[in-house]
């Protein structure tokens, strides 16, 4: 390898980084011991520390889920918490599972991953990436303390929630200075030969993600400054702290909540690929798919004219375009399946290189919740669109009776649990196991992991299936995001018969959580055993067969910039080599067709 920068942008020598200019500079030494993962830049580490620590606020978030869920058993009043608690730990409850989890438990797998997959020696401003990943753990630390202090939105103590707004903003800064260094990551500093449609596909995920979260979370920034400075300067226009939550509750719900899983579908994408053994037949279509699911996801502030309730919907337009953003969104992620569903079909007899590579006859753990992961997207984007098709007819007084609409209702919560607890939690399965041989140089516990997969997916689908039934039979809403402050008692909504029903159906939904949160338990414990106390099998440098560049490194690859890492003319270049021998190198007819060519 060369220590030059090419005309790419990509660093190839083991000890130069590019600075902030665009300027060759001395890649900083790693400090090997325990200290060093305090000043770390490296971004292996920084992947490791974002997976460990949002998978730990993912227990928190799913414990205040689950007290939540118990309080609406019962249409008689509270149950587990107060009228004031409820709200408190209702709204943190939201922040924890998508800020504390979603998003950095994916950011911190392409922090780790995508340099790896583009022949990048570091991520893009390794200490830009250092400081997401510290800003965000702080930012954490004071948003609990912020509830703790009965400081959420609609919260007693004033200074409070303008700590919670505080650290909401540093969340969503320290985020968004992740999803920017991966973006970059991928556009700048691939390989020479590696064009944008030969990018592998979670890098290429990890790309649309954080290009939405730019556009979307920048527009949520914008929001706190303002609801800042009126909660604490006047006059309260915005209704104070009674009026905070339903200006930021659309971060939390479809169809925003697809930008946040499209890392799920490069999930799928990649092991999938890797079972079939084969590159789909245009290459296009599947990079196109994913991109769909993330521009449709974006809604960002518009969300809130869209669907706050009481909204006057003029001919039912709004809701059109309700409509028309989950339709699309169901395009994409169907076109992506059913794209990876005809190359498997492709790929059905197709030879095995070892006995050890991942087969569609031996499925795993990462390739079945790769599997029902996938299957639950498509499925909440499918009930999503449903909805709001409802919702739209409602409002728009075209035929359908009902007392309140169903986004009004518990089945928003249905589609929360779907995308949340079923795809999120699903595809960080996945992506933990596939990944832990190049992540931790050990696999994991294939017991525990099937074992983890059925709690999680059977929780995640009975955690939808009893809110969502509530909604629709009950129509008895859980929560009413205009006022914060009032949580509605299924006796004064409904008669008798249908507080039955909606007590017996939210007891469905908190019996889900609890099988969720005894399998996001068993993943936290199988990384300890596995990992921590080193009883996971030692992982070989390619344990599945896998067809993307990180798996030519050793398992795990040590700390600082990979001198091993080939130059790459393909996302693929395990199967090229497997079939024709090209993408090494810059050999072979991938290579030869470039050779003149700057990547795009």
């Amino acid at each position: 390898m060369t220590d030059a920068i090419t005309e790419a942008g990509h660093t190839q020598g083991p000890s130069v980084s590019a600075d902030a200019d665009g300027f060759a500079a001395p890649a900083p030494a790693e400090d090997p011991t325990a200290f060093g993962w305090l000043n770390t830049v490296d971004h292996k580490r920084i992947g490791r520390l974002f997976i460990a620590c949002s998978l730990l606020f993912g227990l928190a978030g799913t414990i205040a889920d689950l007290l939540v869920r118990f309080d609406l058993t019962s249409s008689g009043g509270h149950t587990v918490l107060n009228g004031d608690s409820f709200v408190q730990v209702f709204t943190f409850t939201r922040d924890a599972l998508v800020f504390g989890m979603l998003i950095p438990l994916f950011l911190g797998i392409a922090v780790y991953v995508v340099p790896l997959q583009v022949g990048a020696p570091n991520v893009a401003f390794g200490r830009a990436a250092a400081l997401s990943f510290w800003g965000w753990l702080v930012s954490a630390g004071v948003l609990v303390g912020a509830y703790i202090a009965n400081g959420g939105p609609g919260g007693g103590f004033a200074d409070g929630v303008d700590l919670h707004l505080l650290a909401v903003a540093g969340l969503v800064i320290s985020l968004l200075t992740g999803a920017i260094c991966v973006a970059v990551t991928t556009l700048t500093m691939r390989a020479p030969g590696m064009y944008m449609d030969r990018t592998p596909p979670f890098a290429w995920s990890a790309l649309v993600t954080a290009s939405m979260l730019v556009v979307s979370l920048g527009v949520v920034l914008g929001q706190i400054v303002i609801l800042y400075i009126e909660h604490r300067y006047g006059p309260r226009f915005l209704g104070g702290n009674y009026g905070i939550w339903s200006r930021i509750d659309w971060m939390y719900r479809t169809p925003q909540l697809f930008i946040y899983v499209v890392p799920v579908l490069g999930v799928v994408a990649e092991i999938m690929l890797a079972a079939a053994r084969r590159w789909v037949f245009e290459p296009l279509a599947l990079y196109f798919t994913m991109g769909l699911v993330g521009l449709f996801g974006f809604g960002a502030w518009a969300n809130f004219g869209i669907t706050d309730e009481g909204a006057d919907i003029v001919d039912g337009l709004e809701g059109i375009v309700l409509v028309g953003l989950y339709a699309g969104a169901l395009a994409g992620v169907s076109g992506l399946l059913a794209l990876l569903g005809f190359t498997v079909w492709q790929g059905r007899n197709q030879p095995r290189p070892g006995s050890g590579t991942l087969s569609l006859t031996r499925p795993n753990t990462a390739l079945a919740a790769a599997f029902v992961a996938g299957t639950l997207v498509a499925a909440a984007a499918l009930v999503g669109l449903v909805g709001a098709g409802v919702d739209w007819l409602q409002i728009a007084d075209r035929g359908v009776d009902g007392n309140a609409p169903l986004r009004f209702t518990t089945w928003v919560t249905g589609q929360q649990s779907l995308l949340i607890y079923g795809a999120g939690l699903l595809g960080g399965l996945a992506a933990l196991h596939w990944w832990a041989p190049k992540i931790w140089g050990r696999r994991l516990s294939e017991l525990a992991g099937w074992a983890s997969l059925l709690a999680i997916g059977g929780g995640a689908l009975l955690a939808w299936l009893g809110p969502t039934l509530s909604g629709v039979l009950t129509e008895q809403p859980q929560f009413v995001y205009g006022d914060p402050l009032l949580t509605t008692r299924y006796a004064d909504q409904v008669d008798d018969t249908g507080a039955s029903v909606a007590e017996g159906l939210s007891t469905v939904g908190a019996i889900g959580v609890v099988i969720v949160l005894a399998g996001v338990v068993l993943v936290v414990l199988n990384l300890l055993v596995s990992v921590s106390m080193r009883k996971g099998a030692p992982a070989e440098s390619d344990p599945w067969g896998g067809l993307t560049p990180e798996w030519l490194l050793d398992s795990p690859p040590p700390l600082g910039p990979s001198e091993t890492l080939p130059e790459l003319a393909s996302g693929t270049p395990l199967l090229d080599l497997e079939f024709n021998g090209n993408g090494l190198n810059g050999s072979g007819v991938a290579a030869d067709r470039d050779a003149h060519e700057v990547p795009a």
